[in-house]
């Protein structure tokens, strides 16, 4: 769900800021009404950094992140604006296409990590509204021994492994998919193709 939510963010509007556009960025979500204790909200954000949320963090942008910069230089060469300026760039020298993604993932990586601590924050807000003060310490004890250090040691290589999995079972997904959606696409939409089929 993490992860989702994450891609979310990571490509919602990508070509934004490199087309220039004016359009008011989308504000971010209200926070509570209530703010937490202090109390509470510290325990939160202990249990995060415990958690090792920015580690997290940093392994789901790094497989993000070339995503995000062909997505961005996809919107780019597929707009009238800024077409020309990719087909140059492109043109220039054949490995100019590879640097574009390189420099665009390093620039997304260096700006999301700014945003680190601001997300944690919210982060630990939703777990102080969702948790008391006690069951964020009892979370935390379990992660501290036992069982709980096992999975913080253990669960981000079952993500990757199980993330390859999805994406493999993706690809097969997709390709049956593809085949099977524009061949009801061409025997739905073009007429000459229902004719020649009947």
């Amino acid at each position: 769900m993490m992860r989702r939510a994450l891609l979310t963010l990571a490509l919602a509007g990508a070509a934004a800021p490199a087309l220039a556009q004016t359009t008011p960025a989308t504000p971010p979500p209200a926070a509570p009404a209530t703010a937490p204790d202090p109390a509470r909200q510290a325990a939160a954000e202990r249990l995060l950094r415990q958690m090792g949320m920015e580690a997290t963090l940093d392994h789901t942008f790094a497989e993000l992140t070339p995503f995000f910069a062909k997505a961005v230089i996809g919107e780019l060469a597929g707009n009238p604006q800024s077409k020309a300026m990719i087909d140059a760039i492109d043109s220039a020298s054949p490995d100019n296409h590879d640097r574009m993604i390189a420099i665009l993932s390093q620039e997304f990586t260096l700006a999301i990590k700014r945003q680190y601590p601001a997300f944690i924050k919210r982060a630990a807000i939703e777990y102080a509204a969702a948790f008391t003060t006690e069951e964020l310490q009892a979370i935390a004890n379990f992660y501290a021994t036992g069982p709980g250090a096992k999975a913080l040691k253990l669960l981000p290589e079952l993500q990757t492994k199980i993330g390859a999995q999805g994406r493999e079972l993706g690809r097969i997904a997709g390709a049956e998919a593809g085949k099977r959606a524009f061949a009801r696409i061409r025997q739905e939409m073009l007429p000459e193709t229902r004719s020649k089929s009947s």
